[in-house]
This record gives structure tokens, C-alpha cells and sequence, in this order.
């Protein structure tokens, strides 16, 4: 079988697995996160290197919610390059001195923090800050791997330990699930974890949406431009973005 089937195949299992065995996290997530945008709260979501990626599907998504803080940082992204992304990562004091006071994080609201290992310090100093502020913590991590990797934070905690909800996204050590045959050295191949992040926090935000519905309240979305009048439609999301503005940064 050629390598794109079975990575497919396998992506759609592991889809169904967590759909199994995540469920009840979900429903926990979403319900969180739904109580504290009833009462004007903002979601924070923190991501370094390719757990960037989900914080930027979230935010400012048609069919999404605006009240969506995407702690969008350049340095953890790739935009200054991947190798110094990698570096400041790992630079215990940088996330908590440079990065984390630059956002509004206020007690009663929910921050989601996005690692495969979790121990990495810029992910560690996030989850504190949460914590330290009142938030209520989700982490999506690899619990598997990030128990078998030592933290690399002196305080001597992952993410998984830190969090109030787990969110287990379970991908290999690696987070690569296709070995390449009679190429050991080659490692393997497949990346999993940005699909199944992604799956779970859309997942997670439809839920919500669904939440406010039955709440008997609007749900604050976002429209796509692309249908109907554009004009209109832009105005529209502007309106509801407004509510939210001076708390998003990168609004």
C-alpha cells in the first residue's frame, strides 16, 4: 500500500479513537469555555513551533469565535525562523520575561496550551501563568510521551501535570506514525499531532457554539466574507470583533 493510504488511514483511525476515548474531555472543554464567554471572557490558546499552527485556525475563522485570543507571538512561530523558534522555546524565563505579559489573561477565563510533549519551558511557563491568574487550564499533549520525556523547566513539571483538563491527542514519540521500510535510519515519517490538534479544537469550538444555542443565547461567530455581500458581511464580523478588541492583541 502506497504511503499517502496509509497515512490517510491511519489519520482517520486515530481520529476515531479520540473521538472514542476523548469525548467526555470535550464536552468538559467546551462547557468550560462556554461559561466564561457568557460572561464576557476571552479563550486564550498558546502553541510554540508546529503547536503555533492550531492557534491560527482558531482565530478569526469563518464559522468560528471571535472572542478568540490567539497568543500569536513571532518568536514562537516560524516567522523569524524555525531554529530560533526551536532555541527560544527552550530558554527557561524568555516565555514568562518577553512574551506572556504582553496578554490579558484574567481569572475565570479558559487557556488552551497546545504541546506534544508538554515539557518544554515556554509551554511550562504558560501553563503557570494560567494557573498563577486564575484561568482555568487545558492542555492538549501526548500524555504517553510527555511522561516518558523529562521536563525541561526547573520546576520540574509537564503540561499534563500542571492542567485541570487533559486533552490526550496520544501520537507517537516523535509524532510521526509511518515507519519507512528497510530505512531505519531514516526514522519515520507522517506527521500527526497538527491534524489531530486542529480536529480537536474545532471540535471543541463547534460545541461550543452549539452550547450558547441551547443556552438561548447568540453565540458570538464570525461570517464568511466569501458568501453573500462582502461589504455587509465585513461590517458585520467588524461589529462583533469590536466587542472583543482591546483584549485580542492581533485583532
Amino acid at each position: 500500500m502506497s504511503f499517502w493510504k496509509k497515512y490517510a488511514e491511519n489519520m482517520i483511525a486515530m481520529q476515531q479513537q479520540i473521538i472514542e476515548k476523548q469525548a467526555e474531555n470535550i464536552e468538559t472543554a467546551a462547557k468550560k469555555i462556554t461559561e466564561s464567554l457568557i460572561n464576557d471572557g476571552i479563550l486564550h490558546l498558546f502553541g510554540t513551533g508546529h503547536s503555533y499552527i492550531p492557534l491560527q485556525e482558531a482565530f478569526y475563522r469563518s464559522g468560528g469565535l471571535a472572542p478568540v485570543d490567539a497568543m500569536l507571538d513571532p518568536n514562537f512561530g516560524m516567522t523569524y525562523g524555525a531554529e530560533r523558534c526551536s532555541a527560544l522555546e527552550k530558554i527557561e524565563g524568555f516565555a514568562s520575561k518577553f512574551v506572556l505579559p504582553n496578554y490579558d489573561l484574567r481569572s475565570g477565563e479558559v487557556m488552551i496550551v497546545y504541546s506534544v510533549t508538554g515539557r518544554n519551558p515556554a509551554v511550562i511557563e504558560a501553563a503557570l501563568t494560567a494557573k498563577e491568574k486564575g484561568l482555568f487550564l487545558i492542555g492538549m499533549t501526548s500524555v504517553h510521551v510527555s511522561l516518558e520525556s523529562p521536563t525541561r523547566h526547573s520546576c520540574g513539571k509537564r503540561l499534563c501535570e500542571i492542567a485541570d483538563l487533559v486533552i490526550d491527542i496520544d501520537v507517537p514519540e516523535g509524532d510521526v506514525i509511518l515507519p519507512i521500510p528497510n530505512r531505519p535510519d531514516l526514522g519515520s515519517t507522517g506527521g500527526a499531532s497538527t491534524m489531530l490538534t486542529i480536529l480537536l479544537t474545532n471540535a471543541i469550538l463547534a460545541q461550543v457554539v452549539e452550547n450558547f444555542i441551547l443556552a438561548g443565547q447568540e453565540p458570538p461567530t464570525l461570517l464568511c466574507p466569501n458568501v453573500g455581500d462582502a461589504a455587509v458581511v465585513m461590517q458585520k464580523n467588524r461589529e462583533t470583533m469590536n466587542r472583543y478588541r482591546d483584549r485580542i492583541q492581533h485583532a
